[in-house]
């Protein structure tokens, strides 16, 4: 047969064929040292099971970016610990002197010195034969490059050993047609911030270029704890050679040199994260260009100022807005959250961070979670850094900036910005040109986008400005694509339960302040339970866009255009709610919460409170919501007996003995905490909810579409809505699972107790509506009532109510609940809304349509289940 080129060239090489390994020994100084260096190595094991399960299909290659002995001899012994194949031979490890004994033999043209090209030759022929033995090779695509003695093209291939041994490679793998698959591994040192220029932390905290052994090797002790080995994606090199099946072995193998690049790359940003600029260079990025100028001259203008005072107010608002990431501030932070962490909290569950990873390696990603909660501001950068990950830039609301807090939540990577700024067109203009550096930069985002906490445990309805305005930023080209990633953070107890009961009780919201943060010590003597954040999946913006993305772009949009732009970021907002509801985990305290709640009783015996348990989490299985272990221990072997003891401790509720076995008590003024947790999973419910009440009220099944869906119109405050279109598919899926468990809609028999237990746990919106159509319909016409007394009216309503029985939810005494619906009914024209300075210097009267009102008002009153009663009880004129 004749030889081919490849198998000519390789026979003419030297003989002898060496091999560099790095193989792990237990004993001596490098075994001990390597022992200590990786005691504490972080590897995913989900990586490790990847290159296992490919070593038994075909041949392994692992690269590393960087040529460096030390990384080398460390993955070596990593993978021997973890029982993975072991490289058999390394690529181009020189030893110390040996690159300058080379260049110099070249340079004085020694003969008895040998060249470069003689060792590659024995190098390539070492590739090739352990390739055919079937054992692993290790090869390094850089390597350190200091220019002496060579010239320009010839440093530029020393820099790049990996082509040659891919050009080798590509060619073999083309004759022997074996499965072989490329492994890149990326060794990382440290939990670092990237700043520009700024070198003389790089000892102490990582190496970035390519440093040497002895540098890399007190980087590693110094951060031994915080040490990382990252499996990029593995790549089967069959396919990859048949996509370049026409090209030459030179070509392909660069293109493979380029992509395992791409893909090391990718792993060190995903990591480290964009290169952290300073303010000051941020500063000059965010206002240099004509169209900034000429936006400030036009503002200056309009109002009647010099240019230098705009500019001056400009910068100001920067400095005042602009985080400012620093690795001993967020170290502070760090380690007083860690310390707070173990005190208050049980532990954190984390779900689909795999799915951002993958995202933000080549993508900037903008976390989107629901906010519940102070905690809520670090969470996730505790999450992404230990898990490795750079951390998120967090909008922050001004009022967040007291000091001594502030700065060292800039230093996290808060930036503050003011709660409204629709009256300071030049504040406006700062904000969008900062944000849209931030994403052209690429680095991760996080922003709330209910805009403030949640009283009451549900999502609130969005805060668009936000997110119009990375819609905006991603339309001027800033980048390709950029992720949207609906989060949901969900605790066991909530460390503010105390305060939201105060304020939704009528009391104050209580400032921010030093004051405030000493006096919430207090949080540290109880224990909250497990943290749970879950990723939905990633939304690419591109995609959602779709064709609209070059129509939306233009800079001038006609007025019909700019409508749809602005539903387009309406229907975008309200679908990241739906897609945060849907990754919420649910909790024992939710679904018990849920139990306790649905009924109109205070109280309710333990067999009856598990029976209703084990239906609702059927329900919510058939949903397909994911438990929490709490929840699954309850449902199983526990029998509820743990959660019980936990409501019970906390002070939520109270055992006590009956004639047929324990009763549970909902404990006095702790309704409203409950109905806290009940809504964080009450979205769960909503359909099957409406379905049950129709059903127990005994509503045609050919009415029943446009029942549930009057009912969703009237509660699109309270809840993100599902599309009109599925509705109905939703309502047939209920139907079956109902008819199923002997609950048809009409049957004449008595309800089973499936339909008792869902069909009241919206009871509590239902009370606060009718209340609040009933005080609009007692308002004058003609003399408007200020904001205060108009809430004060409504309170009184439902007081007056609940001493006739009328009404009986007291958690439905909610002013978030009853500025919902007063937002409502002015939008169904019931109600005239004249509006202040202020949002409590709004002016309230009635706006007629009396007997729509009439007709609203006894169609909610007929709609309450129990008790029944007069529903046509007058108030007084207000």
């Amino acid at each position: 047969m004749q030889e081919s080129p490849r198998q000519r060239k390789l026979k003419n090489m030297d003989s002898e064929t060496p091999r560099v390994t790095a193989r792990p020994t237990e004993g001596g100084l490098r075994g001990w040292l390597t022992r200590w260096l990786t005691a504490y190595v972080h590897i995913d094991a989900a990586g490790l099971q990847q290159v296992a399960d490919r070593s038994r299909q075909g041949r392994l290659i692992y690269v590393l970016r960087q040529r460096s002995r030390l990384d080398a001899y460390i993955v070596s012994w990593l993978l021997g610990r973890e029982g993975l194949p072991l490289p058999a031979h390394i690529c181009s490890i020189p030893g110390p002197l040996s690159d300058a004994r080379r260049r110099l033999g070249k340079w004085f043209r020694a003969p008895f010195w040998p060249g470069v090209k003689s060792r590659q030759k024995r190098d390539l022929r070492a590739v090739i034969a352990t390739l055919e033995a079937g054992e692993p090779v290790l090869l390094f695509l850089r390597a350190r490059n200091p220019g002496l003695f060579r010239g320009r093209r010839e440093s530029l291939k020393a820099a790049r050993p990996g082509n040659l041994i891919l050009e080798e490679i590509v060619e073999w793998a083309r004759e022997s047609k074996q499965t072989t698959h490329l492994v890149p591994l990326s060794v990382f040192r440290g939990r670092v911030f990237r700043h520009q220029e700024r070198r003389l932390a790089a000892l102490a905290y990582s190496v970035h270029d390519a440093p040497s052994d002895v540098k890399k090797l007190l980087t590693y002790a110094f951060n031994r704890e915080d040490l990382l080995v990252s499996i990029g994606r593995i790549t089967n090199l069959q396919p990859f050679l048949e996509r370049c099946r026409r090209l030459h072995p030179s070509r392909v193998a660069r293109r493979l040199g380029n992509s395992l690049q791409r893909e090391l790359a990718q792993e060190e940003r995903a990591v480290w994260g964009p290169l952290l600029e300073s303010r000051e260079v941020l500063a000059e990025r965010v206002f240099e260009g004509a169209d900034v100028e000429r936006q400030v001259r036009e503002i200056a203008a309009e109002r009647g100022i010099s240019e230098a005072k705009a500019w001056r107010e400009a910068r100001k608002s920067f400095w005042e807005m602009a985080a400012n990431f620093n690795g001993f501030a967020f170290g502070l932070i760090e380690g007083a959250f860690h310390q707070i962490w173990k005190r208050a909290f049980s532990g954190l569950e984390i779900r689909g961070l795999d799915r951002v990873v993958d995202k933000v390696k080549h993508s900037p990603v903008v976390l989107v979670p629901c906010h519940r909660s102070h905690f809520d501001y670090l969470v996730l950068s505790y999450l992404f850094r230990e898990n490795f990950l750079s951390p998120p830039h967090i909008h922050a609301g001004d009022n967040m900036a007291f000091w001594p807090l502030g700065p060292f939540l800039r230093g996290a990577g808060a930036f503050f910005v003011r709660r409204s700024f629709d009256g300071d067109a030049l504040y406006k203009m700062v904000f969008h040109r900062y944000l849209g550096t931030l994403i052209r930069k690429g680095y991760t985002l996080e922003f709330f986008i209910e805009g403030g906490r949640s009283r009451t445990g549900k999502i609130l309805t969005p805060k668009l400005g936000v997110l119009a305005s990375i819609v905006r930023a991603f339309l001027q080209g800033v980048r390709k694509d950029l992720y949207l990633v609906p989060v949901s953070i969900h605790y066991g107890r909530i460390a503010e339960e105390n305060a939201y009961d105060a304020e939704l009780g009528g009391a104050e919201k209580q400032q921010e302040s030093l004051g405030a943060l000493l006096r919430a010590r207090s949080i540290l003597r109880q224990r909250h339970g497990t943290v749970y954040v879950s990723f939905a999946e990633p939304l690419s913006l591109r995609e959602m866009l779709g064709e609209n993305r070059e129509r939306f772009s233009h800079p001038e949009l006609s007025p019909e255009v700019e409508v749809e732009h602005r539903r387009f970021v309406q229907k975008l907002g309200f679908k990241l709610l739906r897609e945060v509801n849907e990754a919420t985990v649910v909790g024992a305290t939710s679904l018990s919460s849920t139990v306790l709640l649905a009924g109109n009783s205070s109280g309710l015996q333990l067999s009856d409170f598990a029976a209703s348990s084990r239906m609702l989490a059927e329900i919510l299985r058939w949903r397909g919501a994911t438990f929490t272990p709490s929840l699954e221990r309850n449902l199983g072997r526990s029998n509820f007996s743990e959660i019980v003891a936990f409501l019970q401790s906390s002070g939520l509720i109270e055992v006590q003995p009956g004639p047929n076995g324990p009763q549970l008590k909902i404990a006095a003024g702790k309704r409203t905490a409950l109905d806290f947790y009940k809504n964080n999973s009450i979205h769960f419910f909503l359909v099957p909810a409406l379905v049950a009440h129709a059903t127990l009220r005994g509503v045609a099944r050919e009415d029943l579409e446009a029942e549930v869906w009057w009912w969703l119109e009237l509660f699109r405050w309270e809840f993100p809505l599902p599309e009109k279109s599925d509705v109905g598919p939703r309502i047939e899926r209920c139907l079956a699972y109902f008819e199923a468990h002997g609950a048809g809609l009409g049957q004449e028999s008595q309800p089973v107790p499936l339909v008792l237990s869902l069909a009241g746990i919206l009871e509590n919106f239902r009370e606060g509506y009718w209340i609040t159509a009933r005080a609009i319909d007692r308002l004058s016409p003609e003399t408007p009532i200020a904001d205060a007394k108009w809430s004060e009216a409504i309170l009184k309503s439902f007081e007056a109510a609940q001493l006739l029985g009328e009404v009986v939810r007291p958690e439905a005494a909610n002013p978030v609940l009853f500025k919902n619906a007063t937002s409502r009914f002015a939008e169904l024209g019931f109600l005239q809304v004249s509006e202040g300075a202020k949002p409590r210097d709004r002016m309230f009267c009635r706006a007629g349509h009396e007997q729509e009102l009439a007709g609203l008002i006894q169609r909610l009153g007929s709609a309450l289940l129990l008790p029944e009663g007069d529903r046509s009880y007058e108030t007084p004129q207000l």
